[in-house]
Protein backbone atom coordinates (compact mmCIF):
# COMPACT_ATOMS: atom_id res chain seq x y z
CA UNK A 1 0.00 0.00 0.00
CA UNK A 2 2.87 2.36 0.81
CA UNK A 3 4.57 1.65 -2.52
CA UNK A 4 1.30 2.22 -4.38
CA UNK A 5 0.70 5.55 -2.60
CA UNK A 6 4.34 6.64 -3.11
CA UNK A 7 4.14 5.73 -6.81
CA UNK A 8 0.93 7.74 -7.20
CA UNK A 9 2.53 10.77 -5.53
CA UNK A 10 5.70 10.55 -7.62
CA UNK A 11 3.68 10.30 -10.84
CA UNK A 12 1.31 13.09 -9.74
CA UNK A 13 4.29 15.39 -9.34
CA UNK A 14 5.74 14.32 -12.69
CA UNK A 15 8.59 12.11 -11.50
CA UNK A 16 9.07 8.65 -13.02
CA UNK A 17 10.75 6.88 -10.11
CA UNK A 18 10.08 3.30 -9.00
CA UNK A 19 8.79 3.58 -5.40
CA UNK A 20 10.21 0.15 -4.58
CA UNK A 21 13.78 1.41 -5.09
CA UNK A 22 15.77 2.14 -1.95
CA UNK A 23 16.42 5.86 -1.81
CA UNK A 24 20.11 5.21 -1.14
CA UNK A 25 20.36 3.30 -4.43
CA UNK A 26 18.97 6.25 -6.44
CA UNK A 27 21.15 8.88 -8.09
CA UNK A 28 21.58 12.13 -6.18
CA UNK A 29 19.17 13.85 -8.58
CA UNK A 30 16.48 11.21 -8.01
CA UNK A 31 17.05 11.38 -4.24
CA UNK A 32 16.42 15.11 -4.49
CA UNK A 33 13.21 14.50 -6.46
CA UNK A 34 11.98 12.07 -3.78
CA UNK A 35 12.66 14.67 -1.07
CA UNK A 36 10.87 17.35 -3.08
CA UNK A 37 7.89 15.03 -3.61
CA UNK A 38 7.73 14.34 0.13
CA UNK A 39 7.61 18.08 0.78
CA UNK A 40 5.07 18.80 -1.95
CA UNK A 41 2.80 15.94 -0.85
CA UNK A 42 2.23 17.41 2.60
CA UNK A 43 -0.63 19.84 3.07
CA UNK A 44 1.71 22.70 3.93
CA UNK A 45 1.00 26.42 4.13
CA UNK A 46 4.67 27.42 4.02
CA UNK A 47 7.32 25.56 2.01
CA UNK A 48 11.05 26.34 2.29
CA UNK A 49 13.28 24.99 -0.47
CA UNK A 50 17.05 25.45 -0.20
CA UNK A 51 18.82 25.01 -3.56
CA UNK A 52 16.32 22.37 -4.74
CA UNK A 53 17.57 22.41 -8.34
CA UNK A 54 21.28 22.03 -7.55
CA UNK A 55 21.43 18.48 -8.94
CA UNK A 56 18.44 18.53 -11.29
CA UNK A 57 18.53 18.64 -15.08
CA UNK A 58 16.34 21.15 -16.95
CA UNK A 59 13.37 18.79 -17.50
CA UNK A 60 13.20 18.01 -13.76
CA UNK A 61 13.51 21.73 -12.95
CA UNK A 62 10.56 22.45 -15.24
CA UNK A 63 8.47 19.81 -13.45
CA UNK A 64 9.43 21.26 -10.06
CA UNK A 65 8.49 24.79 -11.14
CA UNK A 66 5.12 23.59 -12.48
CA UNK A 67 4.44 22.01 -9.09
CA UNK A 68 5.51 25.17 -7.26
CA UNK A 69 3.15 27.27 -9.38
CA UNK A 70 0.28 24.90 -8.52
CA UNK A 71 1.11 25.24 -4.83
CA UNK A 72 1.26 29.02 -5.17
CA UNK A 73 -2.21 29.00 -6.75
CA UNK A 74 -3.45 27.04 -3.71
CA UNK A 75 -2.13 29.83 -1.48
CA UNK A 76 1.07 28.13 -0.28
CA UNK A 77 3.83 30.58 0.65
CA UNK A 78 7.17 29.46 -0.81
CA UNK A 79 10.58 30.61 0.39
CA UNK A 80 12.92 29.63 -2.44
CA UNK A 81 16.67 29.84 -1.81
CA UNK A 82 18.96 29.73 -4.85
CA UNK A 83 22.20 30.99 -6.34
CA UNK A 84 20.85 30.32 -9.82
CA UNK A 85 19.64 33.82 -10.52
CA UNK A 86 17.69 33.02 -13.69
CA UNK A 87 15.45 30.72 -11.65
CA UNK A 88 14.42 33.65 -9.48
CA UNK A 89 13.09 35.53 -12.49
CA UNK A 90 11.06 32.48 -13.52
CA UNK A 91 9.20 31.82 -10.29
CA UNK A 92 9.59 34.60 -7.71
CA UNK A 93 7.25 37.45 -6.87
CA UNK A 94 9.92 39.16 -4.79
CA UNK A 95 13.68 38.70 -4.41
CA UNK A 96 15.42 39.29 -1.08
CA UNK A 97 19.22 39.48 -1.12
CA UNK A 98 21.03 38.28 2.02
CA UNK A 99 24.73 38.91 2.61
CA UNK A 100 26.71 37.94 5.70
CA UNK A 101 23.51 36.98 7.49
CA UNK A 102 21.78 40.31 6.94
CA UNK A 103 19.12 41.47 4.51
CA UNK A 104 20.72 43.78 1.95
CA UNK A 105 17.51 44.62 0.11
CA UNK A 106 14.53 43.48 -1.86
CA UNK A 107 13.95 43.61 -5.60
CA UNK A 108 11.03 43.16 -7.93
CA UNK A 109 11.93 40.46 -10.50
CA UNK A 110 9.63 42.12 -13.04
CA UNK A 111 11.80 45.25 -13.19
CA UNK A 112 15.27 44.34 -11.90
CA UNK A 113 18.12 42.73 -13.81
CA UNK A 114 20.58 40.02 -12.86
CA UNK A 115 23.21 42.75 -12.58
CA UNK A 116 21.18 44.43 -9.81
CA UNK A 117 21.13 41.23 -7.77
CA UNK A 118 24.86 40.62 -8.24
CA UNK A 119 25.66 44.20 -7.20
CA UNK A 120 23.65 43.73 -4.00
CA UNK A 121 25.26 40.34 -3.33
CA UNK A 122 28.85 41.57 -3.64
CA UNK A 123 28.23 45.04 -2.23
CA UNK A 124 29.72 46.96 -5.15
CA UNK A 125 29.42 47.51 -8.88
CA UNK A 126 30.95 44.70 -10.86
CA UNK A 127 33.04 46.05 -13.71
CA UNK A 128 33.93 42.51 -14.75
CA UNK A 129 32.36 39.27 -13.61
CA UNK A 130 35.45 37.11 -13.95
CA UNK A 131 39.11 37.75 -13.15
CA UNK A 132 41.61 37.76 -15.98
CA UNK A 133 42.85 34.21 -16.53
CA UNK A 134 46.02 32.83 -17.93
CA UNK A 135 45.56 30.44 -20.85
CA UNK A 136 45.89 26.74 -20.06
CA UNK A 137 49.29 25.14 -20.47
CA UNK A 138 50.16 21.83 -22.10
CA UNK A 139 50.89 20.29 -18.68
CA UNK A 140 48.32 17.52 -18.04
CA UNK A 141 47.05 17.44 -14.43
CA UNK A 142 44.47 14.70 -14.84
CA UNK A 143 44.02 12.08 -17.52
CA UNK A 144 41.35 9.42 -17.80
CA UNK A 145 41.85 6.78 -20.48
CA UNK A 146 39.41 4.15 -21.71
CA UNK A 147 37.06 4.37 -18.72
CA UNK A 148 34.43 1.67 -19.12
CA UNK A 149 31.53 0.38 -17.09
CA UNK A 150 29.28 -2.06 -18.98
CA UNK A 151 25.88 -0.56 -19.73
CA UNK A 152 26.85 2.83 -18.32
CA UNK A 153 30.16 4.13 -19.71
CA UNK A 154 32.01 3.25 -22.88
CA UNK A 155 35.56 4.31 -23.79
CA UNK A 156 35.65 7.64 -21.89
CA UNK A 157 38.82 9.70 -22.41
CA UNK A 158 39.48 13.07 -20.74
CA UNK A 159 42.54 15.27 -20.28
CA UNK A 160 42.59 18.27 -17.94
CA UNK A 161 45.53 20.64 -18.28
CA UNK A 162 46.97 23.07 -15.77
CA UNK A 163 44.88 26.26 -15.75
CA UNK A 164 41.92 24.67 -17.51
CA UNK A 165 38.34 24.61 -16.32
CA UNK A 166 36.51 21.55 -17.63
CA UNK A 167 32.79 21.08 -17.20
CA UNK A 168 31.06 17.73 -17.12
CA UNK A 169 27.44 17.94 -18.26
CA UNK A 170 24.64 15.57 -19.10
CA UNK A 171 21.05 14.77 -18.29
CA UNK A 172 20.00 12.64 -15.35
CA UNK A 173 21.00 9.05 -16.12
CA UNK A 174 23.55 10.01 -18.78
CA UNK A 175 26.49 8.63 -16.77
CA UNK A 176 28.14 11.92 -15.76
CA UNK A 177 28.12 11.05 -12.03
CA UNK A 178 29.43 7.55 -12.71
CA UNK A 179 32.13 9.00 -14.97
CA UNK A 180 33.28 11.46 -12.30
CA UNK A 181 33.29 8.77 -9.61
CA UNK A 182 34.97 6.21 -11.89
CA UNK A 183 37.59 8.73 -12.97
CA UNK A 184 38.78 8.87 -9.38
CA UNK A 185 38.63 5.10 -8.83
CA UNK A 186 35.31 5.08 -7.02
CA UNK A 187 32.72 2.82 -8.66
CA UNK A 188 29.15 4.10 -8.42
Amino acid sequence: ALNTKAGELLRAFGYNIDPRMRTGDLSVAYQQMVEITKSLAKDVRILILDEPTAVLADPEVDVLFENLMRLKERGVTILYISHRLQELFRICDRITVVKDGETVGQLDPKVCKEHDIITMMVGREMTSLFPERLPPTDEVYLEIRNLNRPGVLEDINVQVRKGEVVGLAGLVGSGRTEMAAGGFGRAR
